[in-house]
């Protein structure tokens, strides 16, 4: 017979489930049980098994031992501090909650791993501050200018992947670590959280590259501004600061001056927008809105598009997943790109100097201790590319 176990805090099973965004009824349906149960156990009137208690912990992702604890630890309320879209109250995603605990634990492990100090030799979030009420392309330009990057050397990246990457570098340079993983929501499609020391951006990799590019860049505008976000999908009321960074964005992706030598097309037609897109990579949505600025094309037309290609892109997903011809790749390539090369060989770094053991290894890259060869030489084979 399944034996119940004596003192759990059923304050921590409660704290724990919330921080985790799940309803009752979501984990009573997880664990096959009334939602009655799941109450009487943060009511402390049951107690769940030991079994039980090991599946809401990996349910929560939270150590067994939380459970035991006096009170919470103290640990900040990461989703109710966010700037949010004012225009967009719903409910975040559990995974989207576990991904915002990572991203706060990553900047926990970046002050260990580098003793508290940035070691950038320039941070952009410091030599570069904004307010909603500045002008977007003033900012714009000031960061293409930081970063020095021109339009010509930008154009000249092959592919949106190449570009992605060499967008990320900067940022990385610049001193703001970006991480990537699959959301598994495609309604959010990144955040960042502020920092004094490791501010760091989050992108969405289910969503295509030109799309990160531009998250990647609407964040940045968050950071500089001096707060957390968290940006959904396209929205046609976004509030006055989602709208300041997605100028920004798009005016630092296609400057305006240089977009005016280009355009000499005789119509604006999907073949005209693909085609400034692939020159700047970047996605249509983005030159649309240009396009619109300079009132080219109507704002009708413009979310008469997105509205299409929204519905293609869904229509693609859920040909995808119905007719499961996704293919998964190497686990460690996945975790490479997710981490970043810079991150990882900061980790990896500090392990070999002998300033970190290899279980606070593990724990800093988040895999265990087995899977850390493997993630080493990927990391070493990427570098020799």
């Amino acid at each position: 017979m399944a034996e119940y176990i004596n003192g759990i805090n059923p304050d921590i099973l409660k704290w724990a489930r919330e921080r985790s965004g799940y309803a009752v009824e979501a984990i009573a349906a997880f664990l096959k049980k009334d939602a009655s149960i799941v109450n009487d156990w943060e009511s402390g009137e049951r107690a769940p098994t030991y079994i039980q208690l090991e599946k809401l912990a990996d349910k929560y992702k939270r150590p067994v031992a939380l459970f035991f604890f006096p009170e919470p630890p103290d640990e900040p309320n990461i989703v109710e501090n966010l700037a949010l879209r004012s225009s967009d109250n719903t409910p975040l995603e559990p995974r989207i909650h576990i991904l915002l605990r990572q991203a706060y634990a990553r900047q926990l492990s970046l002050m260990e791993l580098n003793a508290g100090t940035n070691p950038a030799k320039t941070k952009i979030f410091r030599d570069l501050q904004a307010r909603s009420n500045d002008s977007a392309m003033a900012l714009a330009q000031q960061v293409r200018a930081y970063l020095n990057v021109d339009v010509t050397t930008q154009s000249g990246w092959n592919t949106p992947v190449t570009a992605l990457e060499n967008w990320r570098d900067c940022i990385e340079e610049a001193g703001i670590f970006v991480f990537k993983e699959a959301f598994r929501d495609d309604s959010v499609v990144g955040f960042c959280l502020v920092h004094d020391e490791f501010p760091v951006i989050y992108l969405n990799n289910s969503r295509s590259p030109v799309r990160q590019i531009f998250s990647l860049f609407h964040e940045l505008g968050h950071l500089l501004l001096g707060e957390n976000d968290i940006t959904r999908g396209i929205s046609r009321k976004g509030g006055k600061v989602e709208m300041f960074c997605d100028q920004f964005a798009a005016e630092f992706l296609v400057p305006s001056d240089d977009l005016e030598t280009h355009l000499n097309f005789s119509i604006y037609d999907d073949n005209a927008v693909a085609e400034l897109a692939k020159y700047y990579n970047v996605s249509r949505p983005v030159i649309l809105l240009k396009l619109v600025n300079k009132g080219i094309l109507t704002k009708e037309h413009h979310w008469q598009k997105i509205d299409q290609w929204t519905e293609e892109y869904e229509r693609r997903i859920e040909k995808k997943v119905s007719g499961k011809t996704s293919r998964g790749g190497s686990y460690y390539n996945t975790l490479t790109a997710y981490l970043g090369h810079r991150f990882m060989e900061l980790a990896f770094g500090k392990y070999r100097d002998g300033h970190c053991s290899i279980e606070q290894l593990a724990e800093h890259l988040n895999v265990k201790v087995k899977h850390l060869p493997q993630l080493e030489d990927c990391l070493l084979r990427k570098a020799l590319r």
